[in-house]
C-alpha cells in the first residue's frame, strides 16, 4: 500500500512538473521572461522529486570506470593491427604528399586518403582483441548468421517507421519548398557538377564556400547521376538528415536506454529545425550528424574504457572536420565529458592520459589533410572565421557586452525569439514548439541535478558550449540557428530524458486508468510536436513572405521563366543586377542576357530581339517597368510576389517582335487638297521617308510624327536632303528650306519628332540625315525612330559636376550631362557624374481632377537631398528640414503645370521618388509615367 501510494505520488509530482514547464514555457513565448523563473524551477523541483524514489532501471546505470583486465589481443592479432595502422599512416603520408604538391591531379591522393580511413577502422578492433572472438563465433556458428532477438525487432521497427516519416518530411515537395536555390546552395551544386566532371580536381578545401570539399563528394555523385536541379544539393542534405537521426538515437539510446533513443529520434525527426536544413543543400545538417556519432563514441569509450572505443571516437570527430566548420569547437563540448568521467568515476590517470592521446591522434589523422590545408593557407582557411568572427567587428570595449548579450540571445531562442534570418526560421519564431521547448527546459535543468550521472550532467553543457560558434559571431545575426546547430542533438536527448521521465511516472501510478493511458503519453506528445512543427513549417513559414523570398528565389523564378521563353525564341534582357546571378546561370544553363541601360532601353529595337523580348526589373527598377508598360501597353506584364503577397521579387515584361515592330518608325499621313488620303499610311523605310504608293494626283502632302532616340548626350548635326520640308524637335524648329541644316546638344531619351513636306510628283523623297558624337554623316536609323505610344515622358534633366549651384542657375543650358528620364521612381546603380553632383528635372504634369494634390517626396540615403516644385511654390524636401516636410499639399486647378526637382547627390547611387495622391486618392503612389511630359526648352540647345 505505501509503495503505490509513493509511486502515486511520483506520478502526481511528475504531472505537475509537466504542467510547470508548460507554463513557463508559455511566460517565456507570450509574457515576460521573469514569470517563467517560478514555474521552471517548480517543475524541477517536482520531477527531482518524482525521480528520487522510482526504482532504478537497468539502462539508468551509471558508466563504468576502467577496468583493470582490459581484453588482450592475441599475437597474430596485434601483428595484424600494428601492420594495418603501418599502412594506414604509409597511406595517408602519400595522400598528405599528393594534397600537399603542385599535381595536375589529385585522384591518387583521394584514393590513398579513402584507403588510409578504411584500413585504419579495420585495424582499431585489433587494439582490444575484438576480431579473434568475432571470428570464433562465426566459426562456431558454421557462417555469419543474422541473429536478432525477438525483442530487438519491435525497436528497430519503430526506428525504420521513424526514419521513413522523416524521409517523407524532407522530400515532400523538395524542390519548391524552401521556392529558390540560394546562391551558397547554387555554389555547391556548381562545384559538384565541376567534381563530377573532373574528379581529379576536386581540392581539399573550396575558397568561395569557405569549408573542406568532403560534404560536396556526396553531392557529385547526385549531380553525376541526376543532372543539375534545385533538388541536387538538397538530396545529399537529406540524406545527412536521415543519419543524423540514426546518430541521435544511439547517443539518447546510451543515456538513457532504448525508450530514450526512440523518442529523442522522433523528436529530431519532426523538429522543424532539423527540417529546415535537411531540405536546404548546404553543409549545416552534417554537423547534426557528427556530433551526434562522436558524442554517442565517446560515451560508450568512457563506459567501456577500451582503447579501440575511444580511436573510432577520435575517427568520428576527425571526420567531423571535413564538413561544418563550427564542428571545430566540438572538441570543447567531448572535453566536457571526459573532464566530469575522470571526476567521478576515478579511472587510472595513466591510462586515462594515454586513451586522451588515442582520440586526438585518431582525430588528427581522419583530419589530416584539412590540417595540412589550414597550416598551409591558413590566410584562406581561416578568412571566413575573421570576417564573421564578433572580435573583428566589434570595438575591444564592446567584446564582453557583445558576448553576454549573444548568449543570451541564443539561451532564449529556444523558448522566446528564434533566429531572424527568413532562410533558417520563421523569422522571430522560437526554434522549438511550445512542447518540445518545454521539455528541453525541464530535461536540462533536471541533467544539472543529476551531477553524478556521466551520461547526463554533460548533456547541458554540450548546449551551452555549442552555441559559441553562433555567439562569438556577428552580433547583428544573433541568434544564429545554422552556426548553433551542433547544440541540436543534445537538445533532442534532454526534451527525450523529461518526456521518458513523465511516461515511466504514469506507468508506475497505482491508478489502473493512468497506468492503461502510460502507453499513449509519448505517443500524444510526440503526434503534438509532429503536429505544431509540421503546421509551422509546412504552413506559416511556407506561406511567409520573407521567407518565400529569401532563397534567391527571384533569380529561380526567372531562371524558369527564361527557359520557357527562351524555348519560344525570345531574347533575355535583365537589369544588370540580375547579370551575374549564380542561381539564375546554374539553372538556365547560362542563358545569353541582355543587360537594359536606361535610358538606351527601354525602348527595345526590334532589329536586336530574336522572336520577342523577356525583360525582367529588379524590384527598384519599378519605374523603368512602369515606363515599358507605358510604351508597350499591348504586351504582357507581370509582378513576381510570394504566393502570399509582400514586397515584388521582380518586374517582367513580355513582347513579341511583332508588337516591338508595331511601335517603331513614324506615323505617315498623306493628305491632298487638305483631305487625308484614307487607306494610304505606310511606314517609314530605312533612308527615305517617303513611301507613298496609293492612287492619286500630285502634289501630295506628308506629315510623319513620332519620336527620336537619342542615345547618348553630346553634340548631334541635323541635315536635310529634301525640298519643301520642315522637321521640328519637342515642338520646336529645326530644319526647314531655308535652315537645312543643325547643330545641337541634346539630351540623351527621346525626342518629340514632327516632319511635313509638300511631293510635288512621285520621284519626291524626304530624307533627314544625322552626325551623332563620334560618327560619320548618315541617315537617321530607322531603330532610333518610334511612334505612338513610345513618346518622350518624365522629366528633362540637367546634370551639374561643378559644386555650384548659382552657376547651373545662371547658365542651365550648359550641364555636362542631359537625359530625359521618363519615371520619378528613380534609381540607377551608378551616378550619372561622378559624385558630387547636383541636378535639376523639368517639365510639365497634367492634373485632371482639381482640388488638393498631396505630394511627397522621397531620397535614398544621407547623401541625396531633394527638393519638390509645383509652378514657384515649394511643396517638399528630402531629407525634410525645420521649413519643409518631406510631403507637403498645393491646390491645383485641371491642366497642366510646371514641375521641378533640384537635387544633389554626394555619393552611393542615385535614389528618389516622388509620389503623388489626387484628390479622392487614398494612397501615395509614384506620379504616372503617362501624367508628366519633359520640359522642351531643357530637352535640346544650340551647339556651341
Amino acid at each position: 500500500m505505501r509503495r503505490h501510494r509513493a509511486a502515486d505520488v511520483r506520478f502526481t509530482l511528475a504531472a505537475l512538473s509537466a504542467l510547470f514547464a508548460l507554463l513557463a514555457a508559455w511566460f517565456l513565448r507570450y509574457d515576460d521572461i521573469k514569470w517563467a523563473v517560478v514555474p521552471l524551477i517548480m517543475a524541477v523541483g517536482c520531477l527531482a522529486l518524482a525521480s528520487a524514489g522510482g526504482r532504478e532501471r537497468r539502462d539508468d546505470a551509471a558508466p563504468a570506470t576502467d577496468a583493470d583486465d582490459f581484453p588482450v589481443p592475441t599475437p597474430l592479432e596485434a601483428r595484424l593491427g600494428l601492420a594495418g595502422f603501418a599502412l594506414a599512416a604509409l597511406l595517408m603520408f602519400i595522400s598528405l604528399t599528393e594534397f600537399g604538391g603542385e599535381r595536375e591531379s589529385a585522384a591518387l591522393a583521394w584514393w590513398s586518403f579513402g584507403l588510409a580511413i578504411t584500413v585504419v577502422l579495420l585495424a582499431i578492433p585489433a587494439m582490444d582483441g575484438r576480431w579473434t572472438p568475432l571470428i570464433h563465433r562465426i566459426r562456431a556458428a558454421n557462417g555469419v548468421r543474422a541473429f536478432i532477438p525477438a525483442r530487438a525487432f519491435a525497436p528497430i521497427l519503430a526506428l525504420a517507421a521513424i526514419l521513413v516519416f522523416a524521409a517523407a518530411l524532407r522530400l515532400y515537395d523538395l524542390d519548391s519548398l524552401p521556392a529558390g536555390l540560394w546562391f551558397d546552395e547554387a555554389d555547391n551544386i556548381a562545384h559538384a557538377r565541376d567534381f563530377a566532371r573532373d574528379p581529379g580536381r576536386i581540392p581539399v578545401y573550396v575558397p568561395s564556400t569557405n569549408l573542406p570539399s568532403m560534404f560536396l563528394l556526396p553531392l557529385a555523385a547526385v549531380v553525376d547521376l541526376a543532372g543539375v536541379s534545385i533538388t541536387a544539393g538538397r538530396l545529399a542534405a537529406v540524406g545527412f538528415g536521415l543519419l543524423g537521426i540514426v546518430a541521435v538515437f544511439l547517443l539518447a539510446r546510451s543515456v538513457g536506454g532504448m525508450s530514450a533513443g526512440l523518442i529523442a529520434a522522433a523528436l529530431a525527426a519532426v523538429m522543424r529545425w532539423d527540417i529546415i536544413w535537411s531540405r536546404i543543400g548546404m553543409h549545416g545538417v552534417s554537423g547534426v550528424l557528427f556530433a551526434a556519432l562522436a558524442g554517442w563514441l565517446t560515451l560508450r569509450a568512457a563506459r567501456s574504457g577500451l582503447r579501440s572505443d575511444y580511436a573510432f571516437a577520435g575517427v568520428a570527430l576527425g571526420l567531423g572536420m571535413w564538413f561544418y566548420s563550427p564542428f571545430m569547437l566540438f572538441p570543447l563540448a567531448l572535453a566536457a565529458l571526459l573532464a566530469h568521467h575522470a571526476l567521478i568515476s576515478r579511472p587510472k590517470i595513466r591510462d586515462f592520459a594515454a586513451r586522451i592521446v588515442i582520440i586526438a591522434l585518431m582525430a588528427g589523422f581522419a583530419a589530416a589533410p584539412v590540417a595540412q590545408f589550414a597550416a598551409s593557407e591558413p590566410d584562406s582557411f581561416f578568412e571566413r572565421a575573421r570576417t564573421t568572427s564578433l572580435f573583428s567587428l566589434t570595438p575591444r570595449a564592446e567584446w564582453a557586452s557583445s558576448v553576454a548579450d549573444g548568449l543570451a540571445r541564443h539561451m532564449l531562442m529556444f523558448n522566446r525569439e528564434g533566429d531572424p534570418n527568413p532562410r533558417h526560421n520563421l523569422p522571430g519564431e522560437p526554434m522549438l514548439d511550445i512542447l518540445t521547448g518545454a521539455l528541453f527546459a525541464l530535461g536540462a535543468l533536471y541533467a544539472l541535478t543529476r551531477w553524478r550521472d556521466v551520461r547526463v550532467f554533460w548533456l547541458p553543457f554540450w548546449v551551452a558550449l555549442m552555441l559559441l560558434p553562433g555567439v562569438l559571431t556577428a552580433p547583428w545575426e544573433s541568434p544564429q540557428s545554422l552556426r548553433s546547430i551542433l547544440a541540436l542533438p543534445a537538445v533532442a536527448v534532454l526534451a527525450a530524458l523529461a518526456l521518458r521521465a513523465l511516461w515511466r511516472a504514469c506507468g508506475d501510478a497505482s491508478w489502473e486508468r493512468v497506468r492503461r493511458a502510460a502507453p499513449f503519453v509519448p505517443l500524444a506528445a510526440l503526434g503534438i510536436i509532429a503536429y505544431l512543427n509540421i503546421n509551422t513549417y509546412f504552413g506559416e513559414q511556407a506561406r511567409d513572405s520573407r521567407a518565400y523570398a529569401a532563397f534567391s528565389t527571384d533569380e529561380t523564378l526567372m531562371a524558369r521563366s527564361q527557359i520557357e521563353n527562351q524555348s519560344r525564341g525570345y531574347s533575355i534582357w535583365t537589369s544588370r543586377q540580375f547579370q551575374f546571378g549564380l542561381t539564375g546561370a546554374l539553372l538556365a544553363n547560362r542563358p545569353k542576357l541582355e543587360i537594359m541601360t536606361p535610358p538606351q532601353t527601354p525602348p527595345f529595337d526590334s532589329a536586336r530581339v530574336w522572336d520577342g523580348v523577356a525583360a525582367y526589373f529588379e524590384p527598384r527598377e519599378r519605374g523603368l517597368w512602369e515606363t515599358a508598360r507605358a510604351y508597350y501597353p499591348d504586351a504582357d506584364f507581370e509582378t513576381a510576389t510570394a504566393p502570399a503577397g509582400g514586397d515584388p521579387l521582380y518586374y517582367a515584361a513580355f513582347a513579341s517582335r511583332e508588337a516591338l515592330a508595331a511601335r517603331q518608325g513614324l506615323a505617315v499621313v498623306y493628305e491632298r487638297d487638305g483631305a487625308e488620303i484614307a487607306g494610304a499610311r505606310d511606314s517609314v523605310s530605312e533612308s527615305a521617308w517617303y513611301g507613298y504608293s496609293g492612287p492619286g494626283d500630285y502634289p501630295l502632302n506628308v506629315s510623319l510624327e513620332g519620336s527620336l532616340h537619342i542615345p547618348e548626350f553630346g553634340e548631334y548635326g541635323f541635315f536635310l536632303d529634301s525640298p519643301n520640308a520642315q522637321v521640328e524637335l519637342n515642338g520646336r524648329p529645326l530644319l526647314s528650306r531655308e535652315n537645312r541644316s543643325a547643330y545641337i546638344t541634346a539630351a540623351a531619351g527621346l525626342h518629340a519628332l514632327s516632319v511635313s513636306a509638300r511631293i510635288e510628283n512621285p520621284d519626291g523623297f524626304i530624307r533627314v540625315l544625322w552626325t551623332p558624337p563620334g560618327g560619320e554623316r548618315a541617315p537617321i536609323p530607322f531603330a532610333n525612330l518610334y511612334k505612338d505610344t513610345v513618346r518622350p515622358i518624365g522629366l528633362a534633366g540637367h546634370f551639374f559636376a561643378e559644386d555650384d549651384e548659382d552657376a547651373a542657375n545662371a547658365n542651365p543650358s550648359a550641364p555636362d550631362e542631359a537625359r530625359v528620364t521618363p519615371t520619378t521612381d528613380l534609381f540607377h546603380y551608378d551616378p550619372v557624374l561622378p559624385p558630387p553632383y547636383s541636378a535639376t528635372w523639368e517639365g510639365e504634369l497634367t492634373v485632371a481632377l482639381p482640388g488638393n494634390q498631396t505630394f511627397a517626396l522621397e531620397a535614398g540615403g544621407g547623401s541625396q537631398t531633394a527638393a519638390l516644385y509645383i509652378g514657384d511654390d515649394l511643396i517638399a524636401r528630402a531629407p525634410p528640414t525645420d521649413e519643409t516636410a518631406s510631403e507637403g499639399e498645393i491646390n491645383l486647378a485641371p491642366g497642366r503645370h510646371r514641375i521641378r526637382l533640384e537635387y544633389r547627390l554626394e555619393g552611393g547611387s542615385p535614389n528618389f521618388r516622388i509620389l503623388w495622391a489626387p484628390p479622392g486618392i487614398g494612397g501615395m503612389e509614384p506620379i504616372p509615367a503617362g501624367a508628366l511630359a519633359p520640359a522642351p526648352e531643357r530637352m535640346f540647345w544650340d551647339a556651341e
